[in-house]
């Protein structure tokens, strides 16, 4: 059953990897590192070969490990370890975090603190939580606080991209919580379950927070948590080719789920009318190779292409 009073004393943090590297440790030691109420590790590992399990594991000999023989992506692999959250762990939120987050030791007080102030000032459950989160080389710079589902330049924007980050805020209802780190409530796993296993990684996040809310639950992001964000390692960051093609793949999986005419005209004008400028911002900036993998990426999606392990593989062997 539900328990909907649930704080945050018992917490699962799930720390996802793939060959993740140092990349992993460091976020495992910095989870290690929270204060009271810590929450308990669980590194689940998409059949890494790089030796990052061995090494985290000889930092933490009580680690918690789930060894999977195959990349089942971030959806995939999220959703096995939360089975083992919610199950065995018998966790009421369980944290899901990318390997390259770094957190600081009052994370889970803070947030522990927003989600009273987003319960006292809102009605309805919450069932996803977030921090803010800003980039690693850059901690007084935002990469995201939120992110907002509608028709523009992409399907998805994350909020406060790239602005200067401010002093605390109140709580705040969002359309969708970055599952760079989110942290889901068992009641949102027991309504709507986990991850959508087709978007295999990107925008899996913005799918599941917007079947949470038609569930009549709550996304919400404070402010007044704050965590750092060293970019996805496996495909090098925000322009990267990788990033760029699987997005554009997902984006036309997710308007096909979800999407009305406002979000596929906005997916032709800007992705296909408008591709030359891209193409030109790209040129000037450096970028040119994430604007031709964004483009063939709408197209393989049209075509009715999806991201596996494969094609996650390649692109990171190009990085």
């Amino acid at each position: 059953m539900p328990r909907k009073d649930a704080d945050l004393s018992n917490v699962v943090a799930v720390v996802l990897n793939w060959n993740g590297g140092d990349a992993t440790r460091r976020c495992l030691a910095s989870l290690r590192a929270c204060d009271e109420p810590r929450p308990r590790l669980l590194l689940a590992d998409n059949a890494s070969s790089d030796g990052s399990v061995e090494a985290a594991m000889a930092d933490d000999p009580d680690l918690t490990v789930l060894r999977f023989d195959e990349n089942h992506g971030y959806a995939g692999g999220n959703n096995r370890a939360m089975v083992e959250a919610f199950g065995a762990l018998d966790a009421d939120w369980v944290c899901l975090l990318n390997n390259d987050v770094v957190v600081p030791p009052e994370l889970f007080v803070r947030l522990g603190e927003g989600l009273v102030e987003a319960r006292a000032t809102r009605s309805g459950a919450v069932g996803a939580l977030g921090p803010c989160l800003v980039y690693l080389d850059d901690p007084e710079r935002v990469w995201a606080c939120g992110g907002r589902i509608g028709p523009g330049i992409n399907v998805t924007q994350l909020l406060e991209h790239d602005e200067p980050l401010s002093g605390p805020q109140p709580p705040r209802d969002v359309d969708y919580v970055p599952g760079t780190c989110l942290l889901v409530a068992r009641e949102a796993w027991e309504a709507i379950g986990g991850l959508d296993e087709d978007f295999f990684c990107y925008l899996e996040d913005a799918d599941w927070c917007l079947r949470l809310r038609r569930a009549g639950l709550r996304a919400v992001v404070y402010s007044g948590a704050v965590a750092q964000h060293g970019l996805s390692a496996s495909t090098g960051g925000g322009y990267s080719p990788g990033r760029k093609y699987m997005t554009a793949v997902n984006s036309v999986h997710f308007l096909r789920k979800h999407g009305g005419f406002a979000g596929w005209t906005a997916l032709i004008v800007f992705d296909l009318l408008l591709w030359p400028a891209a193409l030109l911002r790209g040129l000037v900036r450096g970028h040119a190779a994430g604007a031709v993998a964004k483009l063939k990426g709408v197209w393989d999606g049209f075509r009715g292409q999806r991201i596996t392990a494969d094609v996650a593989a390649r692109y990171a062997r190009k990085g």
